[in-house]
């Protein structure tokens, strides 16, 4: 059940950016942000990399080991998890650097495909998350997450950005 309630949160907000990306202009798409302050295909290509190439990587991982199976999240990750059940509604800063500020997207059809792409390995990852071993891995702010706990994390992720998509859209 909370596999399917996750990929269901997961299409809900994922039709909110896919729609939301009709509006945008190539030019919108692939204009350049500071680094501080990404610009809106900046923010797609974050959610887009992040989920293929971090959380998704996770859930492959956790599906297929059972390494630190006793490993808890630690106090963030109880509250986002069991309490409020979403990221709290406070900017989470990162620094700027070349390993984390995503790079402006080449076009408006890179950020569909990758878009389309995400919606597709997350129907798998679904799939895959019956046969979990019960592995963990560590998240650097939430302590040790399984891969049911990672799949949960990307349509929250996601529902996170909405935010920083909308303070965008209003500039």
């Amino acid at each position: 059940m909370a596999i399917e309630k996750g990929y269901k949160d997961f299409k809900q907000v994922y039709k909110v950016w896919f729609e939301a990306l009709k509006g945008y202009s190539e030019e919108e798409i692939t204009e350049n942000g500071a680094a501080d302050d990404w610009s809106i295909g900046q923010i797609y290509l974050h959610l887009i990399n992040s989920t293929l190439q971090f959380h998704g990587k996770q859930i492959e991982v956790c599906i297929e080991s059972e390494n630190n199976a006793d490993k808890r999240k630690n106090f963030k990750g109880f509250m986002v998890y069991t309490i409020l059940g979403k990221f709290p509604p406070v900017k989470i800063k990162v620094p700027a650097s070349d390993e984390y500020t995503p790079v402006v997207p080449s076009s408006k059809k890179e950020v569909e495909e990758g878009m389309k792409k995400a919606l597709e390995m997350m129907e798998v990852w679904s799939g895959l998350l019956a046969s979990d071993l019960g592995g963990k891995t560590p998240h650097p702010g939430f302590g040790y997450l399984g891969a049911k706990e990672w799949f949960r994390l990307i349509p929250m992720h996601w529902a996170h950005h909405l935010r920083q998509k909308k303070e965008r859209d209003q500039q």
